[in-house]
């Protein structure tokens, strides 16, 4: 069984002990809305599921953008990868082109 699947049955198991525990009924009021005899842990997790929600919708649009210029840098290496395969040139690891008559390193013959 794979890490991320033990943890998700972890806290699977430790939310259903929670709402086991937490029966208790409340009543709830908002604004002039009332509602009774809430489970307190239905409560409790409607706040998360909100919050995490809240969290995932503020931040799609930084993902948004962030994904398309990360397409947009890949297609950009990508042609720069071709512009250097197209080049018959030698050139060393800092990227620095030794010319056509380069021979090798400062002790060959």
């Amino acid at each position: 069984m794979s890490v991320k699947v033990i943890i998700f049955l972890l806290f699977t198991a430790l939310m259903a002990i929670f709402t086991y525990q937490n029966q208790i009924l409340i009543n709830v009021r908002f604004l002039h809305w009332e509602i009774t005899d809430v489970p307190l842990a239905m409560i409790l997790l409607s706040g998360l599921i909100f919050g995490f929600s809240l969290t995932f919708f503020m931040q799609l649009p930084r993902i948004i953008k962030l994904k398309k210029e990360l397409k947009r840098v890949v297609i950009e290496l990508k042609r720069s990868e071709e512009i250097v395969a197209a080049h018959d040139e030698d050139v060393n690891s800092e990227g620095i082109s030794m010319g056509s008559d380069y021979k090798g390193g400062f002790f060959s013959e």
